[in-house]
């Protein structure tokens, strides 16, 4: 997560499993021509860049962003226009890369509210992975999945992430606590905070959950030049020497490739504009009643996966609605003129548009709860959903 707070999906294309200077300005003075101070050209340099790679952006993101054109009609062709010309003046007196960044993604902001983002220019999860702390140098820990028994009746699972980086955690829990869950018949899942990541993270939870049939939607991916070419290198950018990764996405170059650019082709094996999804295991044991809280920070694979337990005949969502960042994914990364930074945009939506948005207004719960005042509101929650889980 880089900045402020941008929901990613990165799926590899695969959208649901199964089971991130121009020249220096001279300055003139008294009728003469002085060459700069570094200091002074090298802020000159960072503000024509910054405005450079907001010049670019709206004519980029139209062409390519399957979320601009639709956010443009929705928010205002005067709203954004408004927000750049504020952002360029801004960009005027940045003196920092760092400044420019943020600026680029408060305009951004005004045309989506996820899955658009900007990073610098060197970023990739590779890179950021290979410089992690090493030796006794602490690194930053992925949020752990936790599991805790509330009584013999009632169990708590939260899940703060479903990055990739928390699948294997999730498989192992899920396994080696699968007995005793089996014999648990309420479950409280906490998706609170919940950062989205990666579709295939939260199989387990789904698969031991949902006994019935259900259904997803497909998803299609925009056929352009600067696309084709972004999904094609993908794996070198977020999974280098990642089979899966290189074998799907071969598939969708090769889909992307036989449209006409400019349209949109399906997904390789999601091109439906639904897919009955039926339960692995029909006659496994499965929760009696299962409430899921969910709030305001709740987004992407995040609210892809409500979407999926709201099916479920023993699921109700208790909470608030989530972020609403879902009908736009599959980033893909692209850099901007100056060199100095990379977006990272939306290449796919959903099948579900336009009958069933989710980021006008994010995935709402059965139970509305009030948001909490403080922590103690927070851990009050789940007393609240316990006693009425357990019909008392």
């Amino acid at each position: 997560m880089i900045g402020s707070r941008t929901f990613t999906r990165f799926t590899w294309g695969l959208s649901m499993r199964r089971s991130t200077f121009l020249s220096l300005l001279l300055l003139t003075g008294f009728g003469a021509i002085v060459a700069p101070s570094p200091s002074l050209a090298a802020a000159a340099s960072v503000a024509e860049n910054c405005k450079r790679d907001l010049a670019y952006l709206p004519d980029f993101l139209i062409a390519n962003d399957t979320g601009a054109a639709d956010n443009r009609r929705v928010r205002g062709e005067a709203a954004i226009a408004a927000a750049q010309d504020k952002a360029m003046r801004e960009a005027s007196a940045a003196t920092s890369e760092e400044a420019c960044r943020v600026i680029i993604q408060a305009y951004l902001g005004a045309w989506r509210d996820g899955h658009l983002a900007v990073v610098p220019g060197d970023w990739s999860p590779a890179k950021q992975a290979a410089e992690a702390p090493k030796g006794d140098a602490p690194a930053p820990a992925t949020p752990k999945a936790r599991i805790e028994w509330l009584s013999e009746k009632t169990v708590l699972l939260s899940f703060p992430t479903f990055f990739a980086s928390a699948a294997e955690d999730i498989v192992k829990m899920m396994a080696d606590n699968r007995k005793r869950l089996e014999r648990t018949p309420n479950w409280i899942i906490d998706v609170r905070d919940n950062n989205g990541g990666d579709d295939g993270t939260y199989a387990p939870i789904t698969d031991a959950v949902i006994g019935n049939p259900y259904f997803i939607a497909g998803v299609e991916f925009l056929s352009t030049p600067a696309n084709i070419e972004a999904t094609a290198g993908l794996c070198d950018f977020y999974a280098p020497g990642d089979k899966n990764c290189i074998a799907a996405l071969e598939r969708l170059v090769t889909a992307m490739r036989a449209v006409p650019p400019g349209t949109y082709a399906p997904h390789p094996s999601l091109g439906d504009t639904v897919t009955r999804i039926d339960p692995d295991e029909p006659r496994r044991k499965r929760p009696a009643r299962v409430a899921v809280l969910t709030d305001r920070a709740c987004g992407s694979s995040c609210e892809q996966f409500l979407l999926a337990m709201k099916q479920a005949w023993n699921v109700k969502l208790f909470g608030r609605r989530t972020t609403g960042a879902l009908d736009y994914s599959n980033l893909r990364p692209h850099k901007l003129p100056s060199g100095k930074r990379l977006i990272l945009y939306a290449t796919s939506r959903s099948k579900r548009l336009p009958h069933l948005p989710v980021d006008a207004v994010g995935v709402l719960p059965d139970v509305f709860l009030p948001p909490p005042a403080d922590d103690a509101a927070r851990t009050k929650e789940i007393d609240t959903v316990r006693a009425l889980i357990e019909q008392r």
